[in-house]
């Protein structure tokens, strides 16, 4: 499975397929299920506080060409309730985290067609504070989080994944547009190139210093720079 923007973190479930409902919105599997085939459950599992800088999703991609993964709708069955999930056009989903699911492991249903699969993953993307100014370390704390989930949650498929080294913004392409990182009387300017992508490296004396960073528009999406 590939995502749209390489960088944003993607675990391969080799030979990890499952099989979907019988028709529309038919039992499919379960919760804890769901976020076990997309590996979601050992991020969860780490501390809220070592993970808020990050926005991780679970991720599918139908076998079958022919199926959109934005046409696949799964939802969850909690006593009277439901709540859908909806799949975007790059495969991506919010699993939407919830404490009563993770105790009552409700039912999934799935949409996808009769006899048809999918493989099935992750992806960790940073969370961009808001605005268009905030401090280097609120964006670049995601960077260090990644890399220490990836080593304490990932068990021996971290030897497989990559170390990410920074933060890149995508804006539309031939758009001029600039980050400026100011630390006191010292500035300097980063501009996007012809493609849209402005790319700010992690670094740790920038850290300690954590100037300010100002942007002039915000970005159409935010992934990690892979090493």
């Amino acid at each position: 499975m590939t995502m749209k923007f390489l960088p944003a973190l993607t675990l391969y479930c080799a030979a990890l397929y499952c099989a979907p409902a019988l028709c529309a919105d038919r039992e499919w599997t379960s919760y804890s299920n769901l976020m076990k085939i997309t590996s979601l459950d050992k991020f969860y599992a780490a501390p809220a506080a070592q993970r808020d800088k990050l926005r991780m999703l679970g991720t599918m991609k139908p076998n079958n060409p022919a199926i959109a993964p934005a046409n696949v709708v799964f939802t969850v069955v909690h006593g009277d309730e439901s709540k859908r999930i909806v799949v975007g056009a790059d495969g991506t989903f919010d699993p939407v985290i919830h404490a009563l699911w993770a105790r009552d492991n409700p039912k999934v249903l799935t949409s996808m067609p009769a006899g048809e699969k999918a493989g099935f993953s992750f992806s960790v993307t940073p969370v961009l504070p808001a605005g268009l100014q905030f401090d280097y370390a609120a964006l670049m704390d995601s960077v260090r989080q990644v890399n220490t989930l990836i080593k304490s949650q990932a068990g021996m498929m971290r030897f497989l994944m990559p170390t990410f080294v920074g933060v890149q913004m995508r804006f539309p392409a031939g758009q001029r547009t600039s980050a400026t990182i100011r630390s006191g009387e010292q500035e300097r300017v980063v501009n996007a190139d012809g493609n849209g992508v402005l790319q700010l490296p992690f670094d740790e004396a920038t850290m300690a210093a954590n100037p300010r960073v100002t942007l002039q528009q915000r970005p159409q999406s935010v992934d990690f720079i892979e090493d």
